[in-house]
């Protein structure tokens, strides 16, 4: 099988923009994001490949509740874009080198 390094999100919030100059927390929104995934070495050897995924679930606050529904998919649309790019983001400049930290870690243990 080899080296796998799985992760996991802790308080994950993405600072979202409902609305330009609008920014609201997860927690704001009232919402919990859970953003999991695993990388692995590359067949080449070179590098990493992985896969991510997230979850959100939670409650619409009320002034959400009012929008009407072509508006309420688009904003959720535009939530789920910037979690998706937040966590791409992320796992491409931080991810890959924690995981080439990880494997030198394990090489100088044996």
């Amino acid at each position: 099988q080899g080296s796998m390094f799985k992760l996991e999100s802790v308080a994950f919030d993405p600072n979202i923009q409902i609305l330009p100059g609008i920014g609201v927390s997860a927690d704001q929104l009232g919402i919990l994001i859970d953003v999991v995934g695993e990388l692995y070495p590359s067949r080449d050897g070179k590098g990493v490949d992985g896969k991510i995924g997230f979850v959100t679930k939670g409650e619409l606050p009320p002034p959400m509740r009012l929008l009407p529904e072509q508006a309420l998919k688009s904003s959720l649309g535009t939530i789920n874009r910037t979690i998706t790019n937040f966590a791409i983001d992320n796992f491409q400049r931080g991810a890959r080198s924690k995981f080439q930290e990880f494997l030198l870690s394990e090489r100088t243990a044996q």
